[in-house]
């Protein structure tokens, strides 16, 4: 490992990691150590053993905390080898044959064009809001002059005239258990329409069934299209994304200035609501 702070910056919504002599500690946001995995060098190959302590055994966190090593690996170190994974328990096999991984007897090989295939790839846009030819992958710095796009949806129920609100997880890196528009990013490639579509039924699983564009605005290294999209479904038929928001509620437009006026939502929420709220 070449710092401890790389691997303090490297973090999803649920870990991080900590060096601690030959071993890269895996850590959860209740600062408790789940997990551990050891590099061992072999010629010119990198094997790591991997282990997730029994109490913590689950897939959806194994999968969490591959990923974010090797975005570490490939990213921030630019490894250029083969990295071969020995896996402690059963749990993680089964992760390591449906993603990331070529298997070979008691060893999973990982080259980069498997790896990136899973990788979160947002789409660029420039100064100008052109898109461009290339994507940002999840967690790679963006150069200068060049903006990730995230949508924001605000959610507005027909039947009701009322707009949604989603509770993050105490457990997000950013912004735990504040209130929060719907928002995501842009896939690469991916149309900005479909973009409000699909993060509207991810993280809510409602049905959007007309949308309209608000407005653009750019803060620091990111883009965000603010689109208004509207439902016309039960206020109880909001399914929320496990790992991303834990409560929900419907507010009227006054209910909504009143709440993005508090210290209950991202500060550049805020901001963001703040410039559209006259045209809901």
């Amino acid at each position: 490992m070449k710092s401890n702070k790389l691997i303090e910056e490297i973090h999803s919504s649920r870990i991080k990691f900590n060096l601690c002599n030959d071993l890269i500690n895996v850590i959860n946001y209740n600062n408790e150590k789940i997990g551990y995995i050891k590099e061992i060098i072999d010629f010119n190959d990198l094997i790591i053993e991997f282990n997730l302590y029994e109490k913590y055994h689950n897939i959806g966190l194994q999968t969490e905390i591959l990923r974010e090593y090797l975005r570490y690996k490939y990213l921030w170190q630019k490894y250029e080898g083969i990295i071969k994974c020995y896996p402690k328990i059963n749990q993680t096999i089964k992760i390591l044959k449906k993603r990331y991984f070529i298997s070979n007897n008691d060893y999973y090989y990982i080259n980069k064009e498997l790896y990136f295939n899973h990788v979160e790839r947002l789409s660029l846009f420039d100064k100008n809001l052109n898109r461009l030819p290339y994507p940002n992958l999840r967690g790679e710095k963006i150069i200068d002059d060049t903006y990730a796009g995230i949508v924001d949806v605000i959610i507005k129920n027909v039947k009701t005239n009322k707009f949604l609100t989603t509770k993050r997880d105490k457990n997000k890196v950013t912004s735990p258990g504040l209130w929060e528009i719907t928002a995501g990013g842009i896939d690469y490639n991916e149309d900005i329409s479909h973009a409000v579509i699909r993060e509207a039924k991810e993280e809510t699983g409602l049905n959007i069934i007309k949308y309209e564009k608000l407005d653009v605005i750019i803060i620091k290294d990111l883009v965000y299209f603010i689109y208004l999209g509207y439902v016309n479904q039960n206020e109880d038929d909001v399914k929320l994304q496990v790992g991303e928001t834990t409560d929900y509620k419907w507010l009227t437009k006054l209910e909504l200035i009143e709440l993005f006026n508090t210290n209950l939502v991202p500060e550049k929420q805020k901001i963001r609501l703040n410039k559209v709220i006259d045209l809901l």
